[in-house]
């Protein structure tokens, strides 16, 4: 069914763009100015969607998981507030990308909690061993969910940042390839990991960690994200790999 398209009213200050309602469905987004500006903007229809970017929509519960574990209640409060600290930022970091912001989630203690509270409710009685947090947003998340269920948190890094012995795996990009890698003896054969970032889109990055983590022996239990892009299909690059997220 259909989206039904509806304004999105944003209050703009210098460079400063904040939300003053949930985002809407559609092809476009109004913008009205603050009393003291002149002009009225209005953000062009159907921008084109390149990795964390997307067109506005609502954010809204997954209901649905290849895990045995209680999926979220879509009546739970917490859904609800988290999704409404997510703010869209047109435009950035080009023209035409509807960036998807967690700072600002960052920001509300409150929503933060609630966003750690639901993914430690989810693991912490899956035995998981690992939280592997794909740089660099996942660093945010996964070492509170790790400290949380009583798991090591392994950071999974761009080229060069890691100072010890490497193991790499290369994956696609939209335009060219880029590399991830892990410290050699982060992790040990048998154990059961969770991948942990802030948001799924084509699903690269998360499907890089799973080949790295599985190389050396590790189970990959669950994927775990704050935010799903849907209509890019990322969950259909992580093969038989279950993926957990709060809000699309």
């Amino acid at each position: 069914m259909a989206a039904i398209p509806c304004p999105l009213v944003l209050k703009i200050s210098a460079s400063k763009i904040v939300p003053q309602s949930n985002y809407p469905s559609g092809n476009s987004v109004k913008i009205k100015l603050l009393p003291n500006t002149e002009t009225p903007i209005a953000i062009r229809k159907t921008p084109p969607i390149h990795g964390r970017a997307n067109t506005p929509r609502p954010l809204q519960p997954i209901r649905f998981s290849h895990m045995a574990a209680q999926n979220v209640d879509s009546t739970d409060d917490r859904i609800s507030r988290i999704s409404s600290s997510i703010r869209v930022i047109p435009d950035f970091p080009k023209p035409g990308i509807m960036f998807q912001d967690i700072t600002t989630l960052l920001l509300d203690p409150k929503a933060f909690k609630d966003t750690i509270d639901l993914f430690v409710e989810r693991y912490k009685d899956q035995n998981i061993n690992v939280v592997a947090g794909i740089e660099a947003r996942g660093f945010i998340f996964g070492p509170p969910i790790a400290l949380a269920i009583g798991a090591k948190f392994v950071p999974m890094r761009k080229p060069k940042k890691l100072p010890g012995e490497v193991i790499s795996e290369e994956y696609s990009l939209e335009y060219g390839t880029d590399i991830m890698e892990m410290h050699v003896g982060a992790v040990q054969a048998g154990e059961r990991a969770l991948v942990v970032d802030d948001l799924i889109a084509t699903g690269g990055t998360l499907s890089a960690a799973i080949r790295l983590l599985e190389r050396v022996g590790v189970d990959v239990v669950e994927c775990a994200c704050v935010i799903e892009l849907p209509e890019l299909k990322g969950r259909n690059r992580l093969g038989d790999k279950p993926l957990f997220v709060l809000v699309t």
